[in-house]
C-alpha cells in the first residue's frame, strides 16, 4: 500500500527541501499576527475528525498543523466540517487552508504544498464476496461513493460505467454496502480500514490499492505569501525530525490493513494453480506422445521443423535483446561496437562509450512498486532510441550504455529530457554517466566499457552527474589481495594497541582506545587507514571487531587483577550493530575471561547510528541495561548529530579531532568544540576530545571545562606491555611539563 512507503520516499524528501529553498525568500515576507484558519472534513480518521464529547479536533494532519504553527511562531484556529462545506469555505475565503488530494482539476483554483503522505483507495464488499481483479469489473454495479470525493470523478475520467451510489462520507458508503443497497464502495483506505478494525464491520478489502494521490496544504491563489509560508514550515518540520516523530504517534492507525481476500486465498491460489498446470502439462505431454506414434506423416515433420525453425529464432533473438525494453544485452552491444569502430577506424571518426544509469531508479522501485520501476525504464529506453545513438543497449538495473560522438552536449541532452507521469505523478528521471574514449585504431570494447563503468561508479560516489575515465581510477589490485589474504589467514597476525585517554581534572590516565593492527606475512605492517575500510566493503569487520572485543575485555580483566582498573574502548561498526547479535558477543566475551562490564566501553559513529535508529536504539539500550558505557565517537561529522544526544542512551561524546587539533587557530572550530562541550554538559555528558597535539590545546579544553582528552601530545598508541607505565603516569599540564 502507498502508505507504508512513506519512510521510503527520498524523492518526497528531496521535493520538501527543494519547495524549502525556492519559497524561503517569499516566507520571510509572511508575518502577519492573525490567526490562521485551518479547516477540514470532521469525520475522516486518522487523519482528521471532531471529538463528540469536548468537540476537540484530533488527527494525523491536526497534530501536523500545529507542529507547522508552533515552528513558524503563529497562532491558528482548527475548524472541522462537513467537506463540501471546506471546499467551499477555502474557494470564498472564509477559512486559509485545507488538507486535500491534488489534482489537475483543484490546481486550477488552489496552491499546493508538496505532498506530506500519499493515499490510495481501496473497492471494498461484504466478507463472502469474491476479490475484485480489476477496477472494470465495477462496471454496472452499484458502488457507494463520497460525496465530492476523489472517486466518482476517477471513475468518470476513466470511462466506467457504474451505477453510483453517493453518500454524504465514508462512514456511510460504508454502511451502505452493509444494508444492501450497494454492492462495494470505493473510498479511501486508511479511514475505511480504520472504521473496519475499529467497529469491527462485515467489510473486507476485495482488490488491490488505486490511484495513489498526493496529500497536500491547499491554499486559496490568492494567498501566495501565506502558501510560501506553509511550505517553508512544512520543510523545515521534516527536515528538524518532528515529522517523523508526527508520523510515528499515528502509524499503528495510519498502516493498518487488514488482510482481504486476495492474502487469504493467494497462497491457496498458487498451490491449485501450480497442480492444475502440472496436470495439463502432463496430459499434453502424453498426449503429444500419442499423437508422434501415430502419426508419423511427413507432413507433421515438416510442420515440427518450421515450428522449431520459429522458436530457434525467437530464442536466438531474446538471447541477445532484453524482454524489458527491447535493447540488445551486453554481449550483442560489444560485438555491435566492435563492428561499428572498425568501420569508423577506415573514415578517422572519433567515439565515446557512455554508461549511463538511472541514479533514483531504486527509490523509484522501493516507492512506488517494481511495476511502475519497469514501466519507467521502459519509457526511458524508447525516449533513448529516438536520439539515434550508433549503438545501445540494457545492461539492467536502471543501468545503459551507447556509443555516441559527441560527448558532452550529449551527455547534457540526457540530463535535461523531459519528465515523465503515471498515474498523475510527475517523475523527473535523471542519470549517472561515465564516459570513456575510444582509440581510433585498436579499440577493446570490454576493455572500454569497464572504463566507462568505472567512471560511473566514481560519478556516483562524488555525486557528480558524469565523469570521464582517468586511469588513477582504476582499483589497486593489491587491495584485492589484502581481502584475500585476511579470507584466508583470520586473525593470524593481528594485534591491539592502546592510546591512553587522560582526565584533565586530575591529569591521571583512566582510560584507552583499543586500536587494531596488522602485520600482513609479505606486505608488513599494514595501516589501519587502509586495511578497515577494505574489510568493511568485502564484508569482513565483523571477525575484526570480534577479535578487538575479546583482547579488550581480556587486557581490562588483567589490568584489573593488578589494581589498574582501566575503561578499555573498542569501535564497532553499523555491521556490528545491526547484522549480528552483539549483545551475546559482548555476554560472551566478559563471561570468558572473566571482565567487568564497567571496564568495556562501545564507541559508535554517528553515521552508523543513523542508518537504522530505532534498531540501533535497541541494541544501546541492551548493552547499557548489561552495564557497558556506550559513546558516540567523530561527533560533529554526522548528518543529524543534536538529535543523536537524545534519541540514544549514550553517556560520553568524543568530539572529533578534525574540530580539536587545529581549534586555537580556526575561531570556527573553537566555537564549535565549546558549542558542544557546554551541550553534552547540559545533558549530563562526559566529554572526551580526540586530536590535541600541543599543550597550548589542552590548556585551552582545560578552559572549556572538557572531561578527557586523547592526543599524541600525551602519548602515541602503545604497545600492551608498555602501557602500565603510561596507566601510572601523572600529567600536570604546567610549562615544565610542555617543555618535558
Amino acid at each position: 500500500m502507498a502508505e507504508k512507503n512513506i519512510n521510503k520516499l527520498p524523492l518526497q524528501g528531496l521535493l520538501l527541501v527543494a519547495g524549502l529553498l525556492l519559497f524561503g525568500g517569499l516566507a520571510a515576507q509572511q508575518n502577519g499576527s492573525d490567526p490562521i484558519r485551518f479547516a477540514g472534513d470532521d469525520n475522516y480518521p486518522p487523519f482528521q475528525w471532531q471529538q463528540t464529547e469536548t468537540g476537540q479536533a484530533l488527527g494525523f494532519v491536526v497534530d501536523l498543523e500545529k507542529a507547522m504553527v508552533s515552528q513558524g511562531g503563529r497562532s491558528a484556529r482548527h475548524r472541522l466540517m462537513d467537506w463540501p462545506d471546506a471546499l467551499s469555505g477555502l474557494r470564498n475565503g472564509d477559512v486559509d487552508v485545507v488538507a486535500m488530494f491534488a489534482s489537475p482539476e483543484r490546481g486550477q483554483d488552489f496552491l499546493f504544498t508538496t505532498p506530506f503522505y500519499f493515499v490510495t483507495h481501496g473497492i471494498y464488499g461484504l466478507e463472502e464476496r469474491e476479490g475484485i481483479p480489476e477496477l472494470a469489473a465495477l462496471s454496472g454495479q452499484r458502488v457507494a461513493l463520497e460525496d465530492g470525493g476523489y472517486a466518482a470523478a476517477a471513475l468518470l475520467k476513466q470511462g466506467i460505467d457504474v451505477v453510483p451510489v453517493i453518500r454524504e462520507d465514508y462512514r456511510a458508503a460504508l454502511q451502505a454496502v452493509i444494508n444492501g443497497e450497494a454492492e462495494y464502495a470505493l473510498l479511501p483506505q486508511p479511514v475505511s480500514n480504520r472504521s473496519i478494525s475499529r467497529e469491527s464491520l462485515p467489510l473486507q478489502l476485495l482488490g488491490p490499492p488505486l490511484w495513489p494521490r498526493p496529500y497536500v496544504f491547499a491554499v486559496s491563489r490568492q494567498q501566495p505569501q501565506l502558501h510560501a509560508w506553509l511550505q517553508q514550515q512544512l520543510g523545515l518540520v521534516v527536515s528538524s525530525g518532528h515529522y517523523y516523530d508526527i508520523y510515528a504517534k499515528w502509524r499503528q492507525e495510519l498502516e493498518w490493513n487488514r488482510p482481504g481476500y486476495w492474502e487469504y486465498y493467494a497462497g491457496w491460489m498458487i498451490l491449485g494453480g501450480a497442480l492444475l498446470g502440472l496436470l495439463l502439462l502432463m496430459i499434453y505431454a502424453y498426449s503429444w506422445r500419442l499423437r508422434s506414434v501415430v502419426r508419423r506423416l511427413s507432413w507433421q515433420l515438416e510442420n515440427a521443423r518450421l515450428r522449431k525453425s520459429r522458436a530457434e529464432k525467437e530464442m536466438l533473438h531474446w538471447e541477445y535483446h532484453d524482454r524489458l525494453t527491447g535493447l540488445p544485452t551486453r554481449p550483442e552491444f560489444v560485438s555491435r561496437v566492435r563492428a561499428h569502430l572498425m568501420r569508423a577506424e577506415r573514415k578517422g571518426t572519433a567515439h565515446v562509450l557512455m554508461v549511463a544509469k538511472l541514479s533514483e531508479i531504486d527509490d523509484f522501485i522501493c516507492s512506488l512498486g517494481f511495476n511502475t520501476g519497469e514501466s519507467l525504464v521502459s519509457e526511458v529506453a524508447r525516449r533513448l532510441k529516438r536520439k539515434g545513438f550508433a549503438a545501445l543497449c540494457y545492461m539492467g538495473r536502471g543501468v545503459f550504455a551507447l556509443l555516441a560522438q559527441d560527448k558532452k552536449a550529449l551527455a547534457e541532452g540526457l540530463l535535461d529530457d523531459q519528465s515523465i507521469v503515471f498515474d498523475g505523478l510527475e517523475l523527473e528521471p535523471r542519470f549517472t554517466i561515465g564516459l570513456a574514449q575510444c582509440p581510433l585504431r585498436g579499440a577493446d570494447v570490454a576493455e572500454i566499457l569497464r572504463q566507462a563503468e568505472t567512471a560511473m561508479a566514481f560519478a556516483s560516489r562524488s555525486g557528480r552527474s558524469w565523469m570521464e575515465y582517468k586511469q588513477s581510477m582504476d582499483p589497486d589490485p593489491q587491495n584485492l589481495f589484502i581481502i584475500r589474504d585476511f579470507r584466508r589467514n583470520g586473525r593470524e597476525g593481528l594485534r591491539v594497541m592502546l592510546q591512553p585517554q587522560v582526565d584533565l581534572d586530575s591529569g591521571k590516565v583512566v582510560g584507552a582506545e583499543v586500536l587494531v593492527r596488522w602485520r600482513h606475512p609479505e606486505l608488513g605492517e599494514l595501516s589501519p587507514a587502509l586495511f578497515v575500510p577494505l574489510l568493511e566493503q568485502a564484508g569482513l569487520v565483523v571477525t575484526l571487531t570480534e577479535f578487538v572485543l575479546e583482547e579488550a575485555v581480556r587486557l581490562a580483566a588483567e589490568f584489573r587483577r593488578q589494581g589498574l582498573p582501566t575503561c578499555l574502548s573498542v569501535n564497532v561498526s553499523a555491521v556490528d550493530l545491526l547484522e549480528t547479535d552483539l549483545c551475546a558477543k559482548v555476554a560472551w566475551a566478559l563471561a570468558s575471561h572473566g571482565g567487568l562490564a564497567e571496564d568495556l566501553r562501545l564507541e559508535m559513529t554517528e553515521t552508523s547510528m543513523i542508518s537504522e535508529p530505532e534498531r540501533v536504539s535497541m541494541v544501546i539500550d541492551r548493552l547499557v541495561a548489561m552495564g557497558v558505557t556506550c559513546s558516540i565517537d567523530d561527533f560533529g561529522m554526522g548528518y543529524s548529530s543534536m538529535s543523536h544526544l537524545r534519541q540514544f542512551a549514550v553517556s560520553e561524546v568524543k568530539i572529533d579531532r578534525s574540530f580539536v587539533y587545529d581549534m586555537l587557530s580556526q575561531e570556527a572550530h573553537h566555537a564549535i568544540v565549546n558549542a558542544v562541550i557546554a551541550l553534552c554538559h547540559e545533558l549530563k555528558l562526559t566529554v572526551v576530545a580526540e586530536g590535541p597535539e600541543d599543550w597550548q590545546t589542552v590548556r585551552a579544553l582545560q578552559g572549556l571545562n572538557c572531561d578527557r582528552a586523547q592526543g599524541y601530545v600525551f602519548s602515541r598508541p602503545v604497545e600492551v606491555a608498555d602501557f602500565v607505565s603510561v596507566r601510572n603516569q601523572l600529567f600536570s599540564f604546567s610549562v615544565d611539563q610542555e617543555r618535558a
